[in-house]
């Protein structure tokens, strides 16, 4: 039996992504929660009971965080009446059905269990209905109750305790027509928000054509510089706690308030007041709970309400910026290490009252400070709020390791250790000699290529030894796939299988990725399109960085 399911296994008919998400599918513990009592939860409806209030609890703005001189200022500005602007365009039936046809037809439904594939399947009459629903709520500015009602399904978190509450992360599922709404509004809202240039360009997340590859490489073209002029390059990496639930409403709508026309800031008012949300877990649901603060989670207008609340963070000249929506790096360079970290304590101190103001919460455990140096001078500390920022010789910005030193070792390294944990998971079907090459090599492509391969147009300029760590798994990997024979050399395995090496690779996704640079709109990243260092220094060190890729094309 299982060498007939090993040797029927094919992409095409879901088999083998069925067999490979059961090895590898994560198995939730199914422990009691522990109250705040201390005793412990029996069934699956106290769980959910239990997780709303939790929720409730951070659902709401920091209590203990607030400026009363901006709460004035605010509460001023939202009961000034609006100037009148013209009411926003009505939308057309093909405006609806391009979104309809555009949504991926798996998502999981709201409430109301209306999914993508029934929708699609409505006839053109019922779209014409549908249309002049969401036209009678532009109309309005008014978003209806039932569909700011939000189901949460609680996932628990790898490595982290299974009997308490903050152990789990909230899935949110919306009603299906309700984003639909949302999609036509976002693209109303972002030509007005480009026209005003009300986000900062150092901000690239949930942009469109901004990657995270895109602010990594200025990171490290901020270190490289340094490196290469013999400068101390001390940077202070953020972390906000839980920064998109907590988001001030009325700071928001004040916001808004300064660009957006009149029927757009009513309408986006509607939508984010007078949310609530049930937790589903198993068979049982909680009770409703009310949502008073934060942009709502799997909102499609919420990540760029987030960019706009996060907007008008503090710039220093001595200091620079790149934010990924909440991770924020702020990066100091100086040949002094004295001064490089007292300009960064000056933006700190910036950063320190405008959180403050707007009440948002550091997470002072995750935040770390860095300094990035051959020398072997330190840089003092820097604080926020008068505790000091965790110093660390390394640290992890967007899914790369970062060392002080910019040799990728940290990052190659534990990159290796996920792919030998995947690898050992995978064995019964990589190994084994039921299961057609074809499919073994799609499960290497698929499900093992991409732990090394995000980030390659950076780190693949790393030193040969760190590289040889990944080649030399590729290596393994791939005669355990097809079983061989000790003389067959890894050149002839590379070329028979049509896989490329390592450092090819590198080279590869590297000329693509900045082919596309000097094209951008965004000047932060058309500057990356340079054929060297930004300032071009003068190259002191004998290494490699990732415009070196370009030079010898395989």
């Amino acid at each position: 039996m299982l060498v007939n399911n090993l040797t029927n296994l094919s992409p095409k008919d879901g088999s083998l992504w069925k067999a490979t998400k059961k090895i590898l599918r994560y198995k939730t513990p199914n422990l009691p929660l522990i109250k705040h009592n201390g005793s412990l939860t029996s069934s699956d409806s106290e769980k959910a009971e239990l997780f709303k209030i939790y929720l409730s609890e951070i659902f709401l703005p920091h209590p203990d965080i607030f400026d009363p001189d901006t709460i004035t200022l605010v509460n001023r500005s939202l009961n000034v009446p609006p100037q009148f602007s013209l009411p926003i365009k009505p939308f057309s039936p093909n405006d609806l059905k391009y979104q309809i046809l555009k949504y991926p037809q798996k998502k999981s439904p709201g409430y109301d269990l209306i999914t993508a594939e029934v929708v699609k399947c409505l006839p053109k009459r019922a779209i014409v209905h549908i249309t002049h629903i969401f036209n009678s709520i532009i109309r309005l500015s008014y978003f209806p109750l039932l569909w700011k009602f939000s189901t949460i399904i609680m996932i628990h978190k790898p490595n982290k305790p299974a009997d308490t509450t903050s152990s789990y992360r909230p899935i949110s599922l919306l009603p299906f027509l309700a984003k639909i709404l949302e999609k036509l509004i976002l693209k109303r809202i972002l030509p007005i928000i480009s026209d005003k240039k009300v986000l900062p360009d150092y901000q690239f997340g949930f942009r469109s054509s901004h990657s995270t590859t895109h602010q990594l490489h200025r990171v490290v073209d901020a270190i490289s510089f340094s490196l290469e002029k013999k400068l101390f390059c001390t940077a202070a990496f953020l972390d906000i706690s839980q920064a998109f639930d907590r988001v001030w409403h009325d700071g928001l709508l004040h916001k808004i308030k300064t660009f957006l026309p009149s029927p757009f800031y009513h309408l986006i008012k509607s939508y984010l007041t007078e949310r609530t949300f049930q937790i589903r877990y198993g068979s049982d649901t909680s009770s409703i709970g009310s949502i008073s603060a934060g942009v709502p989670q799997g909102g499609i207008l919420s990540p760029i309400l987030y960019n706009i609340f996060a907007a008008d963070q503090p710039i220093t000249p001595n200091t620079s910026v790149a934010d990924y929506a909440d991770d924020k790096v702020i990066i100091s360079m100086n040949d002094n290490p004295c001064i490089a970290s007292a300009n960064l304590q000056t933006h700190l101190d910036l950063m320190e009252n405008w959180y403050t103001k707007w009440r948002f919460k550091l997470n002072h455990s995750k935040s770390i400070h860095t300094t990035f140096t051959l020398r072997p001078a330190l840089t003092p500390e820097v604080t926020l709020y008068g505790a000091p920022i965790p110093s660390s010789p390394s640290v992890k910005y967007l899914g790369l390791t970062l060392d002080k030193r910019l040799t990728w070792a940290h990052h190659i390294r534990a990159k290796r250790l996920s792919l030998n944990n995947r690898f050992r998971i995978l064995k019964p079907l990589v190994s084994n000699k039921h299961t057609s090459l074809h499919v073994k090599l799609l499960i290497y492509k698929t499900l093992l290529k991409p732990i090394w391969k995000y980030g390659i147009q950076l780190w693949g300029s790393a030193k040969k030894t760190n590289l040889n760590k990944i080649q030399c798994f590729q290596n393994i990997a791939l005669r355990k796939l097809i079983n061989a024979p000790p003389y067959i050399s890894n050149h002839t395995l590379h070329t028979d299988l049509k896989l490329k090496t390592i450092h090819e690779e590198a080279k590869h996704f590297y000329k693509r990725f900045h082919n596309r640079l000097s094209s951008h709109s965004n000047p932060l990243i058309k500057n990356l399109s340079s054929l060297s260092i930004p300032g071009s220094p003068p190259r002191r060190l004998k290494r490699e960085w990732c415009r070196d890729l370009l030079q010898i094309l395989i």
